[in-house]
């Protein structure tokens, strides 16, 4: 009755269970977008060698500098593309660093959060970070040039159930242009998901490091005192 109770399997139950998770941290980590990739926008590094300086910034290239270059994030509700004109689709939002095609106009959507919003971009304009500081969510930037752009988020509309929340100031609008939305998306990391594989790998690190502590701690006496007979 008590032979499992007292197998080597029930004394580490709990190890196996937090190798168990450890592994599959790995693997949900690594397939997700950003992989291990924690720095979020605080690795950002734009190539400014490949900026259009001669470009128009209606939000201004002092907030550009503070935003695409530095990883930061303009007010809600203050950029000249938050706002959306569904009577015009046509068109591509492109990065206001490079000039590469990220977003479809047709694939904005109001999202009421006060940042431009988008469903889908373009295939292959973007990179993607786990953004830890920023609760777990993921970034974006341009893949060309590095700019950061924003975060994505799993609240999105049916269409991909995405929502890539953009910074204005980031974005300048092509009408003389077309461009279509791919859909292959990596996918991507609830945000609290990320926090909670996160801490749980961390958790199941201190555990099997304190049954590693206690399992070497006899051999430990033993070798000391061994040593100390001998001396």
């Amino acid at each position: 009755m008590n032979s499992f109770a007292e197998s080597p399997w029930r004394k580490n139950l709990y190890n196996i269970a937090c190798l168990l998770f450890m592994a599959a941290t790995l693997i949900v980590m690594s397939l997700s977008a950003g992989g291990w990739d924690i720095t979020g926008s605080k690795g950002t590094h734009m190539r400014s060698e490949l900026c259009d300086h001669k470009r128009d910034i209606p939000d201004g290239r002092t907030l550009f500098q503070q935003v695409c270059a530095a990883g930061g994030t303009e007010r809600a509700f203050s950029g000249v593309h938050d706002r959306v004109d569904e009577s015009n689709t046509s068109g591509t939002y492109r990065c206001a660093c490079c000039g590469e095609p990220l977003f479809p106009a047709v694939a904005k959507f109001h999202s009421g959060s006060g940042w431009p919003s988008f469903t889908a971009p373009v295939a292959n304009a973007l990179g993607y970070r786990k953004d830890i500081l920023q609760f777990g969510s993921t970034e974006v930037h341009c893949a060309a040039c590095g700019a950061h752009l924003g975060h994505v988020f799993d609240d999105g509309p049916p269409a991909t159930g995405l929502r890539f929340c953009i910074n204005s100031v980031c974005l300048w609008r092509d009408d003389g242009s077309s461009s279509v939305a791919t859909d292959q998306i990596p996918w991507i990391l609830n945000a609290y998901l990320v926090l909670l594989v996160l801490f749980g790998f961390c958790a199941s690190c201190c555990v099997l490091t304190k049954s590693a502590v206690i399992a070497a701690y006899p051999y430990y006496v033993k070798k000391r005192g061994q040593h100390n007979s001998g001396g």
